[in-house]
């Protein structure tokens, strides 16, 4: 029985339409990463509808698991929080009409945009789900959303819960890693699959030559001025949640890494020019995607790196399933966002003013995304520590990553120019 997706099917439409657009428009030389993004992206959407097409089943996930975890399982996997934000960037009014949905049905306007979206999906019947996954991290926004999620229909969909410790020491380790294998046996007895671990060694494989070339592509972007646009940030955010453990994540990041390379080696700069790098402590903003090449062009500012750029754990090269598992385990609690997120504020401070020293910024922009309220409350101690260890300022602009119309693109503009023209 075919299983439906709608919103994959709409996204690779988008980025078909997309890809044929720039392809006829913009010179060979622009916009490599986007280019290869699209391709890579329309393969993995391809592969996923096709299973569902043949009737898989639908795992729903949340962005914060390693999903290659899911590769075990013949299924199609969704990555919920990612929907509304690709629809965010990939059409004008982004997910407006979702999160007017939900809004209208009585949630509350203050949750995070990413998990409201897929709300209303799912009460539009969207998308079929035969089992749903989630950690307890990294925000009361997580927990209280897949609850949602799992009762809405009347015939409740399975929801499987694993517990995200907030410290990071051998014990919580051992039992993330246990909560893991728990997860995986559980999907496992719901779906009627036995896991397969010589496909999950497949997906790892997958995930360290990926991580080995973002690693190459990283000590890159040290050089001055930065070989790779701003927007590149964006794009391998949306290629590290969207394509974990698949071929097309090392295909894409390979590429990425070409260009960076040549350019490099060629004396190339991103578009524009380069009088300002900026280091971003939290998300970058996916609703206007054009407002990253306004930054290089107008501005002369680089937004040099985010959290999502940076995998703050090693690579995995165990070949043994149940040290893959720990080593996984490891890897979901050091997620990007996660690791920020889900202990203790120093951690957040210490990444952020690393990342700065290591890609020689000499400002920050902070992105207070209002739903993220464990992470704002640090707005302050974080502009602090930028400011009396490395002397640089922090701009803090409150917006929704998802939804242009709490703080509009002219006003997030404004604020970049003032404090451009003031403050560096």
């Amino acid at each position: 029985m075919t299983r439906t997706i709608i919103p994959y099917e709409i996204i690779y439409e988008a980025a078909d339409v997309q890809d044929d657009l720039i392809a006829r428009v913009l010179p060979e030389h622009e916009q490599q990463v986007l280019k290869s993004f699209l391709k890579n992206l329309k393969s993995a959407l391809s592969d996923i509808l096709e299973a569902a097409r043949e009737g898989k089943p639908i795992l729903g996930y949340h962005f914060a698991f390693p999903a290659e975890i899911f590769y075990c399982f013949d299924l199609a996997p969704v990555c919920f929080e990612l929907l509304p934000y690709m629809y965010s960037a990939f059409f004008r009014d982004g997910a407006e009409y979702f999160y007017e949905r939900i809004n209208a049905w009585g949630h509350p306007y203050h949750s995070c945009t990413s998990q409201k979206g897929m709300m209303a999906m799912i009460q539009e019947g969207l998308i079929d789900l035969d089992v749903i996954c989630t950690p307890t991290g990294p925000c009361d926004n997580t927990v209280a959303s897949y609850q949602f999620f799992s009762n809405y229909k009347k015939k409740k969909t399975p929801l499987i819960v694993a517990d995200l410790p907030v410290y990071q020491n051998d014990r919580a380790k051992e039992y993330y890693a246990e909560e893991l294998k728990s997860l995986l046996e559980q999907v496992g007895k719901i779906i009627g699959q036995e896991p397969d671990y010589g496909r999950l060694k497949t997906a790892v494989k997958n995930n360290r030559e990926a991580h080995e070339y973002l690693i190459e592509i990283n000590q890159l972007k040290r050089t001055i001025p930065c070989p790779l646009e701003s927007l590149s940030n964006s794009i391998i955010t949306s290629a590290t949640v969207f394509l974990p453990g698949r071929p097309e994540k090392v295909q894409f990041l390979k590429e990425v890494y070409e260009v960076t390379k040549k350019r490099v080696q060629n004396n190339e700069s991103r578009p524009g020019f380069e009088k300002h790098r900026s280091v971003w402590p939290y998300l970058s903003l996916f609703f206007d995607l054009s407002f990253y090449e306004w930054m290089d062009r107008e501005i002369g500012m680089t937004q040099v790196i985010d959290p999502f750029n940076i995998y703050f754990y090693e690579p995995i090269y165990s070949n043994d399933v149940d040290e893959i598992l720990t080593q996984i385990a490891v890897q979901s609690q050091n997620y990007p966002m996660v690791r920020q997120g889900s202990t203790f504020i120093e951690t957040l401070i210490d990444d952020s003013l690393w990342a700065a020293r290591e890609f020689k910024a000499d400002c920050a922009i902070f992105t207070a995304h209002y739903a993220c309220k464990q992470i704002v409350s640090a707005i302050q101690i974080l502009k602090e520590a930028f400011r009396d260890e490395l002397g640089i300022p922090m701009l803090t602009i409150e917006l929704d990553c998802g939804d242009k119309r709490f703080t509009s693109i002219q006003s997030i503009k404004e604020q970049v120019s003032e404090f451009a023209r003031t403050l560096l």
